[in-house]
């Protein structure tokens, strides 16, 4: 029963039949669906949080760190209000991540909720397209609208890019989802438990593949080639994956629209990618003012006009030192620990573990990173599906250890230390990326 109620928890989250319904579109099912997972799932998750072997897991360390992190970006300035709210909206986001790590416990349902998550993407994004193409009419959506310049006439015009529903009214939140769920659905497509009924699974990959498309998401489509180049590596290998990929490259080019494939426009100084390198090189300058603690967390807007546009920019601006190590910290244990798995003596133990467990490994490292590529073109740090990203990889090493493997990775100073490192590495990356475009 509750993993029941999760997968109707998940249906509320995605697909949001409120805003359907006319004269409902404010009725929040999802809390409901929530209150009620939580019930169902209680002893689970008690037993999960009251155990010291959680606090052993890099993954929640990270994520459970970020509550105290964005309370103290509020504190450290005496705005003990935005405090209080902000660390108690994080705090109802992390009741998911833990729904998740606890009651999804073992390969079968794993497994059931990736493909339902897929499943309840796909409705959301078919329905975005009849939508977007005038064929059913839904007051909750409306296609937004980019002005861009054409640069034979000079001349301005609109272009209209796809948008869903609640979490997802965004081209590029949609275009993210789709690629983690493109991931999943061929997973599903190549599952030999599915039998000759697999084949279905070629109609959401192509609902989703079009979402991609119809939202010109520059960030969908580097994340769309990331998962992609994870998932050839693990089957071709390295060279005949650069192989095909060379070849693959200049076809996705072309069917993709010309905004999504125009990613050097920062390196030129045009468009909405200079316009973000600006936002970066705004917000890198409050860090210095504010390092340790962050100007607060929901404050970028406030302070640059608007977001980041870089979840990882965004959270080491508003969290400081303290809680922007910690947010690109639970990508990097979700990342690292997958690819350990499958590496050296860990490789070995993986293999010899049932076919159902193994054969997921390089579909939910490759969904994983598509994410993270995703959200360097976006600020969606505290939100659900972000954390539900951290949970699959969570739920997956969790399941590791009970299939016989040793934990991936385990948190202690040095693991923390090599946080920094990564996170000085990155601030290094962003600098030189920002000098580049303003020279």
């Amino acid at each position: 029963m509750d993993f029941l109620l999760f997968l109707l928890l998940n249906f509320t989250l995605f697909v949001r039949p409120q805003d359907f319904l006319e004269g409902n579109e404010n009725l929040s099912l999802y809390n409901y669906a929530l209150l009620a997972a939580l019930a169902a799932g209680a002893q689970k998750v008690a037993n999960r949080c009251f155990t010291d072997r959680m606090l052993r897991e890099p993954i929640v360390v990270c994520v459970l760190g970020l509550v105290p992190a964005i309370a103290m970006s509020h504190i450290a300035h005496f705005d003990f209000y935005s405090a209080r709210i902000r660390a108690w909206d994080f705090c109802k986001v992390l009741v998911y991540f833990f729904l998740l790590t606890s009651v999804v416990n073992s390969t079968v349902r794993i497994r059931q909720f990736l493909y339902a998550v897929a499943l309840f993407t796909a409705i959301t994004a078919l329905i975005a397209i009849l939508d977007f193409h005038e064929v059913i009419q839904v007051p909750a959506l409306r296609a937004a609208q980019e002005a861009l310049i054409d640069p034979m006439t000079g001349e301005r015009y609109l272009v209209p890019r796809l948008v869903a529903t609640g979490l997802f009214n965004d081209p590029n939140d949609l275009a993210m989802i789709a690629v983690f769920c493109m991931v999943i659905s061929v997973m599903a497509l190549t599952d030999p438990q599915l039998s000759f009924n697999r084949i279905v699974w070629l109609i959401p990959l192509g609902i989703l593949f079009w979402t991609l498309i119809l939202t010109k998401s520059r960030g969908g489509l580097l994340a769309f080639l990331a998962a992609a180049g994870v998932l050839s590596y693990f089957r071709l290998g390295l060279w005949k994956s650069m192989i095909v990929g060379s070849l693959l490259l200049p076809v996705v080019v072309l069917a993709a629209a010309q905004r999504a494939t125009d990613i050097g426009d920062a390196m030129k100084g045009e468009g909405t990618a200079n316009e973000r390198i600006e936002l970066w090189s705004c917000g890198l300058d409050l860090l210095k003012t504010q390092p340790v603690f962050g100007i607060g967390a929901g404050f970028y807007s406030d302070q640059c006009g608007l977001v980041a546009h870089n979840s990882f920019v965004h959270t080491f601006v508003e969290l400081g030192f303290v809680g922007g190590p910690l947010f690109l910290g639970a990508y990097w244990c979700s990342l690292y620990s997958l690819w350990r798995l499958a590496r050296g003596p860990m490789g070995v133990l993986l293999a010899a573990t049932p076919l159902p467990f193994r054969r997921m490994h390089p579909f939910v490292l490759a969904a994983v990173l598509g994410f993270a590529v995703s959200q360097f073109s976006l600020s969606r740090p505290y939100v659900i599906p972000t954390v539900m990203v951290f949970g699959t990889a969570s739920a997956y090493c969790l399941e590791a250890v009970r299939q016989g493997l040793p934990a991936p990775l385990v948190f202690n100073f040095r693991r923390y230390g090599e946080i920094l490192v990564v996170s000085v590495a990155f601030l290094i990356v962003i600098k030189i990326l920002i000098r580049i475009a303003h020279h």
